[in-house]
């Protein structure tokens, strides 16, 4: 979303380094480069030039034009990141400088936003109205004809904020953490009360701690709240004990009495801290029973329910309870900042044909299923039409049960170097996947029949059996080859049992 922010030469620069990259080669002739981005020499030449000063604020890769062979060489450092090219590359934009200033308390005029990014009075007044169609996707504007230029309800001005800042992120050079006391503290204090949250997620929380801090000092406080924030319930902490145990050490810190906070801000904060995580099954042993008896919840139950039926699934307590909690985070995280278009926590707004790509078999399963059920569950609408990424998110949540059920690749092996090699391929093929795969012996018909000879072999009721040839002694290309086979037989097991699967059940 934030890359409507770019002018002409950051895009040029990020789509590059792009490109590059994920074709990872390092020689490219001027010719290929030109007809992927529809340039002529001079313009390629121009792009090329800009790619090598961006060195300057990023020196992880290096590029070069070699004018006699008109061949571009460039090479990545093992600690290139694009998440940081993009990170450089809005963070030099007129919008996210003046909306920087704001949150800093440091914006003044537009002359002297024309100052720090170097642009004319007339190129800051057209990037600042482009900055609307970011703050609209987040149901803010702003006005520079007002004392407070950006409008809209507090916890909408504080999420976004959050999103712009957090995309971004990097730990060895935070602003928002360096703002923090006594930091180490507090995020030790976070793992020993929450110690289902990783370090990234105690930054992710302090991170917002600190910009609603910010928010708080500069008097912009949180008055109004949905309901769905005010009712809400940590499955794992109380609130009282989140403002005591966490709240209070944080802003008695920071020299700023919690106390005084008003009871929007501590159910805010509350909300944000339970919503941002993941839970795993083995995070949520300690779950408080009363917790369950919440009616709210009915929507996530009655998913789980048709999940269970429709999947043929016995799913148990564990499970159930670990796909209530995140459904009920998702779908809370959906209702209350629901947007038109979502990224990712690297800024990246995904397609769903790129979302489709990760789960080329269960997101279009997972399609259909929602399709059938939402006529059951009004509120399935609402919350796709808040978050475009909610069968991706449902694909990501149900893919640790459903790798619990999944149906075993089966497989034989037939070597002459003896009964010792053969052992040896089971335990190494057995032991490195955490997938669902079985040995059988060759006559009852396995998936995958491995053989460093040529065999012959009268196919039996298994039709679709494969038959991998490698050598004696396997080379790494072999065993890629080889894994790459089995991933696409469990694919293709995958694709049957879920086309086969009836949603009459549901009608």
């Amino acid at each position: 979303m934030f890359h409507v922010l770019f002018d002409t030469t950051e895009k040029q620069i990020n789509q590059f380094l792009t490109y590059c990259y994920e074709r990872n080669q390092t020689t490219y002739s001027t010719k290929e480069l030109m007809a992927v981005f529809n340039y002529k020499t001079s313009k390629l030449l121009s792009v090329i030039q800009q790619v090598e000063l961006f060195q300057e604020q990023y020196s992880e890769y290096t590029v070069n034009y070699q004018s006699e062979s008109k061949t571009i060489k460039i090479e990545f450092s093992p600690r290139f990141l694009l998440s940081k090219v993009y990170a450089i590359l809005v963070e030099r934009t007129v919008g996210f400088t003046f909306l920087d200033l704001l949150f800093k308390g440091k914006y003044h005029s537009l002359e002297q936003l024309s100052q720090e990014t170097y642009s004319s009075l007339r190129t800051i007044q057209r990037k600042l109205t482009e900055l609307n169609q970011v703050l609209a996707n987040y149901h803010l504007s702003y006005s520079l004809r007002k004392g407070n230029p950006l409008e809209g309800k507090e916890y909408y001005i504080r999420y976004f904020y959050h999103v712009m800042y957090w995309q971004l992120f990097d730990e060895t050079d935070s602003d928002l953490l360096a703002t923090i006391r006594d930091k180490q503290t507090i995020a030790t204090q976070i793992e020993r009360h929450a110690p289902y949250m990783r370090k990234i997620d105690c930054n992710k929380f302090l991170s917002l701690l600190a910009i609603s801090l910010q928010r708080i000092k500069q008097r912009h406080f949180i008055v109004e709240i949905p309901d769905e924030i005010t009712t809400f319930e940590h499955p794992l902490m109380t609130k009282r004990k989140f403002t005591e145990c966490i709240l209070a050490p944080f802003f008695q810190a920071n020299v700023y009495a919690v106390s005084d906070l008003t009871d929007e801000e501590i159910s805010f904060l509350y909300f944000m801290f339970a919503v941002m995580n993941t839970y795993l099954e083995e995070d949520l042993t300690e779950i408080h029973q009363d917790w369950f008896d919440n009616e709210q919840y009915s929507t996530e139950e009655i998913i789980i329910d048709k999940l269970s039926a429709y999947f043929d699934l016995a799913l148990t307590s564990k499970e159930k309870n670990y796909l209530l909690v995140n459904l009920l985070m998702i779908h809370s995280y959906s209702s209350v900042f629901g947007t038109e278009h979502k990224i990712d926590g690297f800024g990246k707004q995904t397609r769903e044909s790129e979302l489709e790509a990760y789960f080329p078999v269960m997101y279009p399963t997972m399609r259909r299923f929602l399709i059938a059920i939402k006529r059951e569950i009004p509120p399935l609408v609402g919350f796709a039409k808040k978050n475009d990424r909610l069968i991706f998110q449902y694909c990501m949540l149900v893919r640790t049960v459903f790798i619990k059920y999944e149906r075993p690749v089966t497989f034989s092996i037939q070597s002459k170097f003896g009964k010792t090699q053969e052992l040896w391929i089971k335990n190494r093929l057995l032991n490195t996947s955490h997938r669902a795969i079985q040995h059988v012996p060759s006559v009852d018909e396995p998936d995958i029949l491995i053989s460093d000879y040529p065999i012959y072999r009268q196919l039996g009721a298994n039709k679709q059996m494969e038959i991998f040839y490698w050598n004696g002694q396997p080379t790494s290309s072999d065993w890629e080859r080889l894994k790459e086979k089995i991933h696409k037989i469990r694919s293709e097991k995958h694709k049957q049992v879920f086309d086969s699967l009836s949603f009459h059940q549901f009608s």
